[in-house]
């Protein structure tokens, strides 16, 4: 199944040639011109990746990648003209899994497209259930882990952890989504209950004579998995 993106951009002809790029490419594309617009779109149509641009008419590229990080954990390329470092780790930080700064090549655009959505797994295909990575084995519905030949057992709020970081694996989440996700919308600013569960599972799944690095921190922002 192709994979669905989502163009929210107001700039109508750069909007045609990018979309017809994807297309191209064999992706299944959506445009609208609006931030409004965009997350209604969004509900309605549950992108896999969503091409945000952020100077917006009305409501802006910044509000709309909070209402989406809220709503869930599609992936977000924020594509703008605005191209200073402040800008770029804001965005960041907001939980986009990529910054690119116009004027940018439709080659480039289309390559950090396939890099995100491989990333995110949503590239097409079933979804998988079992899931490996190095000495790493979780099944995704009987609950189960191992770690090599060994079975690992992990309280319910550690496995939910592990799950959403296994979901994103290789996108970088912010404090805020993963407590979100996990936790719930109340506990988004309890970073101490966070880094305690992290600390707990990394004990566990990271383990034996050479330990695999499977969560990586990114300072100040969040966790990345994988």
């Amino acid at each position: 199944m192709a994979a669905k993106i989502l163009l929210i951009e107001d700039e109508e002809r750069l909007a045609g040639h990018v979309r017809l790029w994807l297309e191209q490419m064999g992706y299944e594309c959506a445009w609208c011109s609006s931030g409004t617009e965009g997350l209604a779109k969004a509900a309605e149509w549950r992108p896999d990746l969503v091409l945000l641009d952020l100077s917006l008419p009305g409501m802006d590229g910044w509000e709309v990648c909070r209402r989406l990080r809220q709503a869930g954990a599609v992936a977000i390329i924020m594509v703008t003209a605005r191209g200073e470092e402040v800008d770029r780790v804001r965005g960041l930080r907001m939980g986009a899994d990529d910054y690119v700064v116009k004027p940018f090549s439709l080659p480039e655009l289309i390559a950090r497209v396939e890099a995100v959505l491989r990333r995110s797994g949503s590239a097409g295909g079933e979804r998988v259930t079992v899931f490996h990575l190095e000495e790493l084995e979780v099944d995704l519905e009987a609950h189960r882990v191992r770690v090599g030949k060994q079975e690992v057992r992990l309280t319910p709020k550690e496995f939910r952890l592990l799950a959403y970081l296994i979901e994103n694996q290789g996108r970088l989440l912010t404090h805020r989504q993963i407590l979100h996700a996990v936790w719930g919308p109340e506990y988004v600013d309890d970073l101490d209950s966070l880094r305690m569960y992290v600390r707990a599972l990394r004990k566990k799944i990271e383990v034996g004579e050479t330990p695999v690095q499977y969560i990586t921190t990114e300072y100040g922002i969040g966790y990345r998995f994988g």
